[in-house]
């Protein structure tokens, strides 16, 4: 709905918009607002708005085809995450309420009361900002669009890796735990390698009975 739509109390009319512009737009309408009105709180009463529309843009994004892209991709994410850090616990769980699914320990899985219990072991207050807390609170929240948000972060940093020769991540961690994968390969002592620019490279195991190895 534009903002005239809005005032004079008119319906919009139906079209099919592709989300990801939709919430890129919003969310360079709101970027460019708190810079030419930022009044004297600053960024803060954009917050909110900052963050939401800052991580619909990241998790309707396509999948990047470049290096370049992937690296955008990643910097647009790791913005996001600050103005997510700046919120206070209230103002962040209003934005993304935890989900009301209350039977997580059945299949040993987040819900309401895991995401609950995680809160407080972080030791976060209501109203006490997020800060340097908010990669353990992504990580055990309970909501789609953070989980969502989460994922895009993990398959975006593996995405340059292999734009830039090295494996995925989770292949990776899989070799580094002794395990075979299709892009790698073992020596004799059990230390297992991939080949980047036409040369094998180690990966650091992580199983106790490997040597903790050089890149």
């Amino acid at each position: 709905m534009t903002e005239s739509e809005r005032v004079n109390g008119l319906k919009p009319k139906r079209r099919s918009i592709d989300k990801h512009v939709y919430y890129l737009n919003a969310f360079i309408r709101v970027l460019k607002e708190s810079t030419e009105n930022p009044g004297v709180y600053g960024i803060e009463p954009y917050l909110e708005r900052m963050a939401f529309y800052g991580l619909k843009t990241v998790i309707t994004s396509p999948e990047p085809t470049t290096k370049e892209e992937a690296v955008s991709d990643f910097e647009l994410i790791s913005i996001v995450r600050s103005f997510m850090s700046r919120l206070t616990l209230r103002r962040f769980m209003n934005l993304f309420p935890i989900e009301k699914n209350y039977d997580g320990y059945k299949y040993e899985m987040k819900d309401y009361y895991s995401t609950l219990e995680a809160i407080e072991e972080l030791g976060l207050q209501q109203n006490e900002l997020i800060g340097d807390k908010l990669e353990d609170l992504l990580w055990d929240y309970m909501n789609d669009d953070i989980r969502e948000f989460e994922v895009k972060s993990l398959t975006t940093i593996s995405k340059i890796r292999r734009f830039e020769g090295h494996l995925h991540l989770f292949e990776e961690f899989m070799a580094a735990n002794g395990y075979d994968t299709q892009n790698t390969f073992k020596n004799s002592k059990g230390q297992a390698f991939y080949v980047r620019n036409g040369k094998p490279e180690k990966i650091k195991m992580l199983n106790k009975s490997h040597l903790q190895v050089v890149k």
